[in-house]
């Protein structure tokens, strides 16, 4: 195992590498740049000392290879947008507001759509099913979250007072926006949930053990919950990054500083240190997901920890 997660952070590593490349091979082939609607306004001298001063008259690849020895010192530039400041200062700032709402929307949507699955699966084909399939599945993935939001906020803080509209730095400020992020991934939970379940439920290893006399609630937990998230490790794994950097609609909707706003602005504005920055934090979270969800594997089916032994 420690052979093995040895060289899925390697291959991440270099994996990352590419990335960067890649992403600063296309940021400089579009045309234009970052300081292009200062040009007849500034003197020549003037776009040369900014040019300078940013790092950007010399060749492409030499600008890559500063970048990249600044990161490994820890170092990701000054963002264009917001001169005064570093990136690193920028991300400091902001992601953690993205982290705490995107870190409390996995836990209740996960939560909350694994439990309305399961019930879902559990009661299937009755009113139970039904309801919970109409108002938590269809609502959720039918309404965007940020329409969602304007809901809540005409109805908890317009009419009845008891929200605040937007903002940070209290409690109270972070329960709408979360409830609002929620909805769509818990409706996929509680959808892929419901359609696992249903099909451990009929396995011919649990009818067997139902053969054998065991309670329905043996089964439940010992084998059809576990065997049920196999798959939802899959499918909803690659939603945690997703989550953790943010959602512009959501942040813009509730006015919070966090560090989704960054993902278009940083992209209009051509603003190159920042946007290296964002792609780096996404891609290294789409890595590290996926190698929590080889480890989530072994946790949860035998059959995968035995097979990675006998390698």
């Amino acid at each position: 195992m420690v052979s093995y997660l040895a060289q899925r952070f390697l291959s991440l590593l270099f994996t990352l590498l590419l990335a960067t490349i890649a992403i600063f091979g296309m940021m400089h082939a579009v045309p234009g740049g970052p300081f292009t609607f200062t040009q007849g306004v500034l003197s020549p001298a003037a776009m040369h000392n900014i040019m300078v001063r940013y790092g950007l008259a010399e060749p492409i690849w030499r600008q890559y290879l500063n970048w990249l020895w600044q990161l490994l010192h820890g170092y990701l530039g000054i963002p264009f947008e917001e001169p005064t400041m570093t990136v690193n200062q920028l991300i400091a700032s902001a992601w953690p507001i993205t982290l705490i709402v995107g870190g409390l929307t996995i836990v209740l949507s996960y939560t909350l759509g694994l439990f309305f699955g399961c019930i879902a699966a559990i009661k299937h084909n009755t009113w139970i099913d039904s309801v919970i399939t109409a108002v938590v599945s269809t609502i959720g993935v039918a309404l965007p979250n940020y329409v969602i939001g304007f809901l809540m906020i005409e109805v908890f803080a317009v009419r009845l007072g008891w929200l605040p509209v937007g903002g940070w730095g209290t409690v109270e400020d972070v329960i709408m926006p979360v409830i609002a992020f929620s909805l769509y991934p818990m409706a996929l939970m509680e959808r892929y949930t419901r359609a696992s379940t249903l099909e451990v439920t009929y396995a011919d290893y649990v009818r067997m053990g139902r053969a054998r006399g065991l309670s329905e609630r043996h089964l439940l937990w010992k084998y059809i919950l576990r065997t049920s998230l196999i798959p939802l490790i899959t499918i909803m794994g690659p939603w945690i990054p997703n989550i953790l950097t943010g959602s512009i609609f959501i942040e813009a909707t509730f006015s919070l500083p966090g560090l989704g706003a960054y993902f278009t602005t940083a992209s209009l504005r051509r603003d190159y240190p920042l946007i290296m920055a964002l792609v780096l934090i996404v891609a290294a979270l789409w890595g590290l997901c996926f190698i929590l969800s080889d480890i989530a594997y072994v946790l949860v089916d035998p059959r995968v920890r035995l097979q990675g032994v006998s390698r």
